[in-house]
C-alpha cells in the first residue's frame, strides 16, 4: 500500500524548482507568512515533513494555512526585493524576517548637548542632532566612531556633563584621549569645535587627508624639537587616521550614494529584468525581452527616470525605502561576476549602458541555453 503524502492537496503539485517567493495564505486568502528560496519546490513541500517545522511559531502558521501563491523570479536578488515588497505590503502575521533588516545604523551627534558625543542608534530621533548614515551594520560605524574619538580626544562617558573645577579628570585625560570637559579644562566652544572637526573627518575624504598632513607635520616638527614623546603621541594618532581610512568606503557608502542600473536575468528564457536605483533608492523593476528591440526604449525610459529622482531625493530615507536600499547595498557587496550587469550611472549615459547590454548579447543567450 503507498504511503500518503504528507503535503495538503491544496499545494500545487508543478511548484517549480527555481529561485521566486512564495506566500501562505488562510482560509480566507489573507497573506500571513511571505518567504523566498531558490528552490521554490523544495522549500514549500519541506514545510510538511518531518512532522512539519520545530518552531512553534511556523508549526501554528503551517496548521492555519489553506493556500500557496508564488512568484518566481530569475534571480535570488529580485526574489529578495519580491519578499520585501509583500512584507511590507501585506504585514503577514507570521513574519519577522525584515524586523531588523529595515532598520540602518547612524552615527549620531546631539547638537542639543553643550559637550555633545558620538552615538551608534538606529533612528532619526532628535530634530537638534545630526546624523551620519544610514549603515548597512553596526561594526564598522563603531569603529570609525571610536577612531576619530581618539583622535580628536572626544569625551565616551555616557550622561550629561557638569563641569566640574574642584574634581579630578578620569584615566582617559591621563592618557591623552580626552580634553576632560567634565572638570573645565576646554570649554564648550572649544569641545564643539573638536566634535565638528571629528565628524569632517567622518564625512570627508578631504578632511580626513588634510588631517594627516597636519599630524605628520606635527610629528615632524615635535621630532626636530627633540621631543620623543610628543612625537609618538602624533603618530598614534596618524596611525588611527590610516585605520579610519580602511573604513572609507563604507563611510562614504558609494552604493547608497550613487545611482545603478542593475541588469539582471528574468524567470523565463530570453527575458530580463532592470533594476534601477537612484541615490540608492530603489525605483520600480522593470520586465524586457531581450529579443524585442524595444529594450533599448526601456533602457532610455529607465535613466531618464533615474535623473529626475536624483533631482526629488531627500538626504534622508523613509523606513520603507531603506529596506531595498540595504538589500541592493549587500548583493552589490557580495555579488559574483556572473550575477547580472551593473552599470554606475554617475559615469555612464544611456547610449553606454544599451552599447554594452548589446555586446553582451552572446552572452546572455548562451546563459539562456
Amino acid at each position: 500500500m503507498a504511503r500518503s503524502s504528507p503535503v495538503p492537496a491544496w499545494v500545487p503539485a508543478d511548484l517549480p524548482a527555481r529561485p521566486g517567493v512564495y506566500q501562505f495564505e488562510d482560509a480566507l486568502g489573507t497573506p500571513i507568512y511571505v518567504g523566498k528560496s531558490v528552490n521554490l519546490k523544495r522549500r514549500v513541500r519541506g514545510y510538511f515533513y518531518g512532522g512539519g517545522p520545530a518552531d512553534e511559531r511556523m508549526a501554528m502558521m503551517v496548521r492555519l494555512a489553506r493556500g500557496v501563491t508564488i512568484c518566481r523570479t530569475g534571480t535570488d536578488l529580485e526574489a529578495l526585493l519580491e519578499e520585501a515588497e509583500r512584507i511590507e505590503r501585506y504585514r503577514p502575521a507570521f513574519n519577522r524576517a525584515l524586523k531588523n533588516r529595515s532598520r540602518g545604523w547612524y552615527i549620531e551627534v546631539d547638537w542639543g548637548d553643550p559637550f555633545p558625543r558620538l552615538r551608534i542608534v538606529q533612528s532619526r530621533r532628535k530634530s537638534r542632532a545630526q546624523y551620519l548614515g544610514p549603515f548597512r551594520g553596526r561594526r564598522i560605524p563603531s569603529e570609525a566612531a571610536r577612531l576619530v574619538e581618539k583622535v580628536f580626544r572626544l569625551r565616551c562617558c555616557a550622561g550629561p556633563i557638569r563641569p566640574d573645577a574642584t574634581a579630578s579628570p578620569c584615566l582617559q585625560y591621563g592618557i591623552d584621549l580626552c580634553t576632560a570637559p567634565c572638570v573645565g579644562l576646554v570649554g564648550v566652544d572649544t569641545y564643539r569645535k573638536q566634535v565638528r572637526a571629528a565628524i569632517r573627518v567622518l564625512a570627508d575624504r578631504g578632511a580626513a587627508e588634510d588631517a594627516i598632513l597636519r599630524c605628520q607635520a606635527r610629528r615632524d616638527a615635535s621630532l626636530a624639537a627633540g621631543s620623543v614623546l610628543e612625537a609618538t603621541g602624533w603618530e598614534q594618532r596618524l596611525i588611527w587616521l590610516y585605520e579610519l581610512e580602511d573604513y572609507r568606503t563604507v563611510l562614504e557608502r558609494p552604493q547608497v550614494e550613487r545611482s545603478w542600473l542593475i541588469a539582471l536575468p528574468g524567470a523565463e528564457p530570453g527575458a530580463g529584468v532592470l533594476l534601477p536605483m537612484a541615490r540608492g533608492r530603489v525605483l520600480s523593476r522593470q520586465r524586457v525581452e531581450w529579443d524585442d528591440g524595444s529594450w533599448q526604449e526601456c533602457v532610455e525610459r529607465v535613466c531618464y527616470e533615474v535623473r529626475i529622482e536624483e533631482l526629488r531625493a531627500e538626504s534622508v530615507f523613509a523606513p520603507a525605502e531603506l529596506t531595498p536600499s540595504l538589500i541592493v547595498t549587500a548583493w552589490l557587496e557580495r555579488r559574483g561576476p556572473d550575477e547580472g550587469h551593473v552599470f554606475d550611472l554617475d559615469r555612464l549615459d544611456s547610449t553606454a549602458i544599451v552599447d554594452a547590454l548589446r555586446q553582451a548579447a552572446p552572452e546572455r543567450k548562451a546563459e539562456a541555453a
